[in-house]
């Protein structure tokens, strides 16, 4: 039996996870660290973490692991959360955040996929 669209709908509304990003510099280290805290469905912080790394491995294993809770192949998932009412990451959507952030490969992963 396949899943009714409006209840993966609904779900993927519910998937506010929101990056909060402080950067302290520390003299004896040559990138910023970065303190990083998860509110809402802290279980798709994988995606908002992606885009503040700009690392596409995390952002494909943020994927594979939500298949089957939120779309039944990697291909859903990422149209699941790159829509309208999907996931946000520090109030934008996961596009929109990672252009803000600069994270010019996981952008380019998105917007080539979705």
């Amino acid at each position: 039996m396949k899943p009714v669209k409006s209840k993966l709908a609904n779900a993927v509304k519910v998937l506010a996870v929101t990056a909060t990003v402080a950067f302290s510099v520390n003299a004896t280290a040559a990138a910023p660290q970065k303190d990083i805290r998860f509110v809402g469905e802290t279980q798709f912080a994988g995606f908002c973490k992606a885009v503040i790394n700009d690392d596409v491995r995390v952002l494909r294993s943020s994927l594979s692991r939500n298949v089957g809770r939120i779309g039944a192949s990697q291909r859903e998932v990422l149209r699941m959360v790159t829509s309208e009412e999907g996931l946000t990451c520090n109030g934008s959507s996961l596009i929109k955040f990672s252009e803000e952030r600069h994270a010019d490969a996981v952008h380019e992963y998105l917007t080539s996929r979705s």
